[in-house]
């Protein structure tokens, strides 16, 4: 391939940059401004350097190139440069004053000088295999040569060399088609034209005009170089101003990469345009925290930047045995699949082979193991890695995949969290080429904030599930607590998300209710923890099947002491202190009696004035013990007894309430995030009524939201349609709308939304899925 890699590319040498110097093949250099800062020790592979004149900058590294390396050297390094130039070196540097004169001094173990001096003239060419590099004449001091540097077969190039308006630049480019590229001197700015003129250098003014006045071609790539540091963003700007780039050329950097065949820059430093739009998109990842979408989006930016037709983006799995597909594109194929859209259910590949040695096979996985880059020019010719899967895909759609590039995700703690594979990088449409150096380092920049960005947004997943499994095990251990509303908090939940969702999707009274997935989110979470104030109920209240029980159903004891009664009837009867017909008609109604306080022990739904009544009566029934004469039902049981609904005394409903209390005070104590910020609310409110009688806060309409509404309907649906109630059966359909109208008459509960559930079809959802058959009969709402 024919290539130059800039070395140095200023006209003043900085902390930051270096003086002239290109190498043009991997032993050859024009100029030695700056060959060791670049190669470091690989500059001892340097045996030839072209000289364009003998300003310092231009040799700056000359006397240390030999002098460093001089016990290594095998070879002589040669310098190829005018009679002038070689006098000067000489005369000047190496006159062992300046610098020992390596010229006379032979290299170890050699009859051969170190350094030897080649004098070199204009349009006279030297072959050093593959190139032909020719001096040209430049513009400058006395001896300053440009060199044209040809190879067969591919693109030639001209550097210019320190230069003032040089017309025979411009020939040997007209007359020479095999000759693309230009790399030329810009050091001055335009208001200082006279310096530029009087040292003999060019300014954007002085190279505008000699491109308009001589230039006869419109397919040169022109590349500048030489800016003096202290004059950069000006002369920089000059260039732009007046478009003297030409057809992909740019202002050289140090250690720029020039692929004069492919036309194509590497550059060491992302230029700013690039570094704007990375710093975009970073912006871009960082604001977005669904990691579906951020999959999606990390894999499509990757491919703008640097314009690849495909690729994918692998996840570790979270056993950290494979790298799950995430998402798949292919521009040309029309291939979008994975992050929002359908799930990919390709094979993962194995990170492990099954004897538990690495999978050195397939080249995502290595690129994960070894934690770097890989880039193959030629997928087909490529042996270290296996490509079947590549093969069997391009046979099976008609594309040809060439070209790979395959960067591993790492994340702050350095571990490898997902890879990104990229497939053929086109220059122009159906023209796919290598990726370059600068696609590794622009990659390299964007791959670390997309780690940051994909561990975030797993992190944050990762808190997610963990609350909402948290949140889920609270509500099924408050469930727990009683074996007869075990199901209640997450029926609950089912019902407030189906309203969500069908008010969400609704286009006629709720067309302007839209609900992001946070807020979906936000309900669901409400109703899970709307409970969660009974974590401190007494067992004893939230399991109170019976008006009896306690500890126990105490209605075994009343039984015990009905037969006391009978016993002492008998007694009675056999000591001839009542007829037998006394007897049995006394033993008839005790018999009744006890029917009837097992009947109201139960609980239910209404309890009548004359039943209070008879309980009072039932009470007044005596039995002995010890000589002593109690009462058949003492106070308390009374009291329990004459509950009228359910089966809780107003104290232990009173407890029972306070759970709403509860729920608020324990979930105002959690830092919720912005994006639940509602859930406390939305969670504590299910007891108020629309009246503002409710609890725990006597909030009224104008308070309460949409939401809260959603929360309070769907905890009286739940509690209404419930059949694991001990005292009643789970009721129909028909009663329960009729219970819940009466509501909406009442002020309770919000009409609008209920009469959009009893029209909606998620109530046959949830019947079908929650109720028993018999509950499900034709229902009406009167409001």
């Amino acid at each position: 391939m024919n290539y130059l890699k800039v070395l140095g590319s200023s006209g003043s040498k900085t902390k930051f940059s270096g003086t002239t110097s290109f190498q043009v093949y991997k032993d050859i250099v024009i100029d030695a401004g700056n060959i060791l800062n670049v190669l470091g020790n690989n500059a001892l592979d340097i045996n030839h350097i072209f000289l364009t004149h003998s300003h310092a900058d231009h040799i700056t590294d000359l006397p240390f190139i030999i002098d460093n390396f001089f016990e290594q050297r095998r070879t002589p390094l040669r310098i190829y440069a005018s009679k002038q130039t070689i006098s000067s070196l000489k005369n000047h540097t190496f006159n062992n004053e300046v610098w020992p004169d390596f010229s006379k001094i032979k290299l170890l173990d050699s009859e051969e000088y170190s350094l030897i001096f080649i004098e070199i003239n204009v349009d006279e060419p030297i072959y050093l295999d593959p190139l032909k590099i020719t001096p040209i004449e430049a513009n400058h001091i006395n001896g300053s040569f440009g060199f044209m540097i040809e190879k067969e077969n591919s693109n030639g190039y001209i550097i210019s060399g320190d230069t003032h308006k040089n017309a025979k630049i411009w020939e040997y480019i007209n007359k020479n088609e095999n000759i693309t590229a230009l790399l030329i001197e810009c050091s001055f700015p335009s208001n200082l034209g006279k310096l530029a003129k009087d040292s003999k250098h060019l300014t954007a003014k002085y190279l505008a005009e000699d491109i308009e006045e001589n230039l006869k071609r419109d397919d040169l790539q022109i590349f500048i170089y030489h800016l003096k540091s202290s004059h950069y963003e000006e002369i920089k700007q000059e260039i732009i101003d007046r478009k003297l780039f030409r057809n992909g050329g740019k202002i050289l950097e140090d250690e720029d990469v020039i692929h004069f065949d492919l036309r194509v820059t590497e550059s060491n430093m992302i230029s700013k345009d690039k570094f704007d739009k990375i710093l975009a998109i970073n912006l871009e990842l960082s604001s977005e925290l669904d990691k579906d979408k951020l999959f999606e989006m990390i894999l499509t930016l990757t491919k703008e930047l640097t314009h690849c037709e495909g690729g994918t983006l692998y996840i570790v799995s979270k056993d950290k045995k494979y790298l799950d597909f995430k998402v798949v594109q292919n521009t040309p194929l029309n291939i979008n699949m994975g992050g929002t859209k359908d799930n990919i259910t390709w094979n993962s590949l194995p990170l492990y082979l099954e004897d538990g040695s690495e999978n050195k096979q397939m080249v995502a996985v290595v690129s994960a193991l070894e934690k770097r880059i890989i880039n193959i020019s030629d997928v087909y010719n490529e042996t270290a890695y296996n490509f079947e899967g590549t093969k069997k895909f391009d046979k099976s759609t008609g594309y040809h995949s060439q070209t790979m590039l395959v960067i591993p995700l790492i994340n702050h703690e350095q571990d490898v969290i997902g890879v990104l594979q990229l497939i053929n990088k086109t220059k122009t449409i159906n023209h796919v080429i290598p990726f370059t150096i600068d696609d590794e380092k622009i990659i390299k920049a964007f791959s670390s904030q997309a780690a940051m960005a994909l561990t975030n947004s797993l992190l944050i997943n990762s808190l997610e599930e963990f609350l909402n499994a948290f949140v889920e095990t609270i509500a099924h251990a408050i469930d727990a607590k009683s074996t007869h509303t075990r199901n209640h908090i997450g029926k609950v939940a089912k019902i407030a998300s189906y309203l969500a969702q069908a008010i969400d999707s609704d286009e006629t009274i709720y067309k302007d209710v839209k609900y992001s997935s946070n807020e979906f989110r936000q309900i669901e979470l409400a109703a899970w923890m709307h409970d969660i104030g009974k974590i401190s109920m007494p067992e004893s209240i939230i399991d109170k099947a019976t008006k009896l029980q306690s500890m126990l159903d105490r209605i075994e004891i009343i039984k015990e002491r009905f037969e006391v009664i009978k016993r002492d009837y008998e007694i009675s009867y056999l000591k001839n202190e009542i007829s037998k017909d006394e007897y049995k008609k006394r033993v008839q109604e005790l018999e009744e009696n006890e029917i009837f306080v097992e009947k109201v022990n139960i609980g239910g739904e209404f309890m009548r004035d004359e039943d209070l009544e008879r309980i009072k009566e039932v009470s007044k029934l005596t039995y002995k013990r010890d000589k002593e004469t109690i009462p058949l039902l003492n106070e308390d049981e009374v009291a329990n007894l004459s509950i009228r609904k359910g089966t809780l005394t107003e104290e232990e409903k009173d407890i029972m309430n306070s759970h709403a209390q509860l729920t608020l005070d324990m979930l105002s104590a959690l830092p919720f995030p912005k994006k639940y910020n509602r859930v406390l609310n939305i969670a504590s409110n299910h007891h108020e009524k629309l009246n503002g009688k409710g609890y725990p806060r006597g909030l009224d309409e104008k308070v309460l939201t949409l939401e809260d509404k959603i929360m309070i309907l769907a905890d009286i649906f739940e509690a209404l349609t419930a059949s694991d109630r001990p005292y009643k059966e789970g009721k129909k359909l028909s009663e329960v709308f009729k219970i819940l109208s009466f509501m909406v008459k009442d002020k309770e509960i919000d009409g609008e939304l209920l009469k959009f559930f009893h029209e909606h079809e998620v109530l046959k959802k949830y019947s079908d899925e929650e109720l028993k058959e018999f509950q499900k009969d034709k229902s009406e709402v009167t409001i």
